[in-house]
């Protein structure tokens, strides 16, 4: 099921991220890569935007990234939630690495590299059947879950 999980997020490139400013919640879109080993999404984004100044002080995020379908029946995407942070020192070497390595940009050496440490994912995939889901959670066995009884 992880690989299921890791296999499609690997595979897309634009995530929604959900950050709160105490009782104001802010919505934004990053291209993301995905670091597999480190279970998280990185990406680059300017330190004087709302939304990092946002995850600066409340670094609990939630998120989104999905296929847009109008046909219910191949509906694939997860929401997750994570810990954003800017990376510093040694940490943004790797993490820039894997990021150029999909996007080539000038602008990306102007900006902060950011991880999303993914702490909880639930897939909706009905390919597995309508009303098909997995979750996976850092550090937890994986799980299937049934959702057939939501249509009673």
């Amino acid at each position: 099921m992880k690989k299921r999980i890791f296999t499609f997020i690997k595979k897309k490139y634009l995530c929604t991220v959900c950050c709160s400013d105490g009782n104001q919640p802010w919505a934004n879109t990053f291209y993301y890569v995905f670091d597999e080993d480190n279970h998280r999404l990185i990406y680059v984004t300017s330190d004087k935007t709302h939304h990092a100044k946002t995850m600066f002080q409340n670094p609990n995020v939630a998120g989104t990234i999905f296929s847009p379908t109008r046909f219910n029946p191949s509906l694939q995407g997860v929401q997750f939630t994570g810990i954003a942070k800017r990376l510093e020192g040694d940490e943004i070497e790797k993490a820039a690495e894997l990021y150029k390595k999909e996007y080539k940009h000038e602008v990306i050496d102007k900006l902060s590299v950011w991880e999303i440490s993914l702490q909880y994912i639930r897939m909706i995939d009905h390919t597995l059947g309508f009303y098909g889901k997995l979750e996976w959670r850092v550090n937890e066995p994986d799980t299937v879950l049934d959702f057939s009884n939501y249509l009673e």
